[in-house]
């Protein structure tokens, strides 16, 4: 290939201006906000209220649950739990539910769901709320009731005196974020109820191949920990093996297929992956994604930078730092150079009509695989 334009198209490549316009690939390996971490534990004497909001709905339902749990035995529950949508009834008669006694049993429990007027949304509700009975709750709960507001919003309007108060009276969980550590523990609680064993590794992996959709992460470990049991521990090899995998995850096998020279098993990935009708342009960006991904990664580590700080440096998943630091050791800077000047030749190659785009990314693999 000429040496300029190599020269030139690997610039672009490192700067991240080589794209794809017709897909989205900017982004690295599906991440989960690690900006807050709420405290998931539900301690007794419980709060009278509860006050449950974010963007995590997984979060809320899992919340939701501990509170109905320790708050009523299971046989209670027909009985001594309520629920109202503040869509369809009104408040007022959410609070009278809450200040008449449990029937046969020391406690009930009153869920206000959808509670929109603790936010700044306009919404065209069938019900008018008077909302001074709730707040006029809030200063004297009854000892016998837990309500439990249930707002699957990310922000309220805290300039409102309603939020002010409650913020004062209730227990406000928010349930927008997660730490990986919380993450960790409510996936190993989900495994220890089939009694599987979760590892670090395995987590690390499901939480690269699954993304950052909790209520598809729960399911993943339960898949995995009704195949395992307690024979097998949920690691990284089972999550492979029988877990979903995102396509940045196939990506990411396939580029690990490709260094270790396994180039039939990449080749037949590489099929696969076309078969599920994924574009071959578009597999052409995430694979120089990915490879660039391993070339920056090398660059900062060379420079002294740690794993977390070359996941800020880049904007990527810890998890997949650590992986492209592996793959990395695999090539030198040089060869890299080359590796992402070849994308780039293919990527004008296929969009000037020169090749075929499944040929060219056959072609560009053998290469690739053979310099390894």
């Amino acid at each position: 290939m000429p040496k300029k334009f190599r020269h030139d198209k690997v610039k672009e490549v490192l700067r991240g201006t080589f794209r794809n316009h017709c897909f989205d690939c900017s982004k690295g390996m599906s991440t989960l906000a690690f900006r807050k971490s709420a405290d998931l534990s539900i301690k007794k004497p419980l709060a009278p209220v509860f006050l449950l909001y974010g963007s995590q709905d997984y979060l809320i339902r899992f919340m939701m649950k501990q509170i109905i749990q320790a708050a009523l035995p299971e046989e209670e529950r027909e009985f001594n739990l309520s629920r109202y949508d503040m869509l369809e009834a009104p408040v007022q008669e959410a609070i009278e539910e809450a200040e008449t006694v449990p029937f046969m049993g020391s406690k009930k429990v009153v869920l206000i769901e959808n509670p929109y007027f603790l936010t700044a949304e306009k919404v065209k509700a069938k019900q008018d709320h008077h909302l001074p009975s709730l707040k006029s709750y809030l200063d004297n709960p009854s000892p016998d009731t837990v309500v439990v507001l249930v707002a699957p919003y990310e922000k309220l309007d805290r300039r409102k005196s309603l939020v002010k108060t409650l913020e004062k009276k209730a227990k406000v969980y928010e349930l927008s974020y997660v730490s990986d550590a919380t993450l960790y523990g409510l996936m190993e609680t989900i495994a220890l109820k089939y009694g599987a064993t979760y590892t670090r590794g395995g987590h690390e992996q499901l939480v690269a191949s699954a993304g950052q959709n909790l209520a598809r992460l729960a399911g993943e470990v339960e898949k995995c920990a009704l195949y395992c049991g307690k024979e097998r521990p949920i690691d990284r090899e089972a999550v492979l093996e029988i877990g979903s995998r995102s396509l940045e995850t196939n990506v990411f096998l396939l580029v690990n297929n490709v260094m270790e020279r396994r180039t039939v098993d990449a080749l037949h990935l590489l099929h696969e992956l076309v078969a599920m009708k994924e574009e071959p342009l578009k597999l052409l960006a995430l694979l120089e994604r990915q490879f660039r991904m391993v070339y920056q990664v090398a660059a900062y580590r060379d420079a002294g930078y740690t794993q977390k700080a070359i996941a800020a440096k880049i904007n990527a998943h810890p998890y997949a730092v650590k992986m492209a630091a592996e793959q990395a050791g695999m090539f030198s800077t040089e060869a890299m150079e080359q590796v992402l000047a070849r994308c780039a030749e293919t990527d004008d190659r296929i969009k000037t009509g020169r090749t075929d785009k499944l040929l060219g990314l056959e072609l560009l693999i053998r290469r690739i695989s053979s310099a390894a």
